[in-house]
């Protein structure tokens, strides 16, 4: 059941993560597209994404 639920999360947060370093990578003029960075490591994109929304929610919670 685990495995089924980390593979799940994984994908789910795979594209938020791609678009994310996509975004990034456009703010320092890189060429490559999005595409190049979804078929990287799904675990790398799942980590940033991840990241990014526990430093979402530790802003919100310094505001409150």
């Amino acid at each position: 059941m685990e495995i089924i639920f980390e593979t799940i999360i994984i994908l789910i947060l795979q594209y938020p993560g791609a678009g994310i370093r996509w975004f990034i990578s456009r703010l320092w003029k890189s060429d490559r597209n999005f595409k190049e960075f979804l078929k990287e490591d799904a675990f790398i994109n799942g980590m940033v994404s991840l990241l990014f929304i526990a430093a979402i929610i530790v802003g919100i919670n310094k505001l409150i």
